[in-house]
């Protein structure tokens, strides 16, 4: 059996409290500040930019003024599908499989720069995708690397 001490003895210690915040103790942000960039880089990292979204374009207020009797004229139409419809200056159409639609387009502006057209602009309407006029624009300055500049040309309607 135990005995329980006799109450004389207990001790008359104070209660046991957490320690108080004095005014001069900050809170410490870093870790957070660190969770907060690293959420930043993992998004944008993980974000994908969808080339094939349609974007309207604002109509041109002023601009270098490009001679289209000067240039290389390709014309751009929405087409159906996921690809631009591609024709010449004369409406010609080119073909939509790549391979021919390259060896065409390559033929055409050749022609065209033999007769002293120096330039090449690309001719769009409004509502052809801007992946398809980068796909173009790339695959005109790897057929002419000469070229230093395409010019975009937008049809205001």
């Amino acid at each position: 059996m135990s005995t329980a001490a006799p109450i004389d003895e207990i001790d008359d210690d104070p209660p046991i409290t957490s320690p108080t915040r004095s005014d001069d103790d900050e809170l410490d942000i870093t870790p957070m500040i660190d969770i907060t960039f690293l959420l930043l880089i993992f998004f944008v990292v993980c974000s994908k930019m969808d080339p094939s979204q349609t974007t309207n374009l604002p109509l041109a207020d002023n601009g270098l003024a490009i001679s289209a009797k000067d240039s290389a004229v390709v014309k751009m139409k929405r087409g159906t599908g996921e690809t631009a419809e591609l024709q010449s200056n004369d409406g010609v159409t080119f073909s939509n499989d790549p391979a021919a639609q390259l060896e065409a387009i390559t033929r055409y502006i050749t022609r065209e720069r033999e007769s002293g057209k120096a330039k090449i602009m690309l001719m769009c309407e409004k509502d052809v995708r801007s992946g398809e006029v980068t796909r173009v624009q790339k695959m005109l300055g790897d057929a002419f690397p000469e070229v230093e500049q395409t010019y975009i040309a937008v049809k205001e309607e």
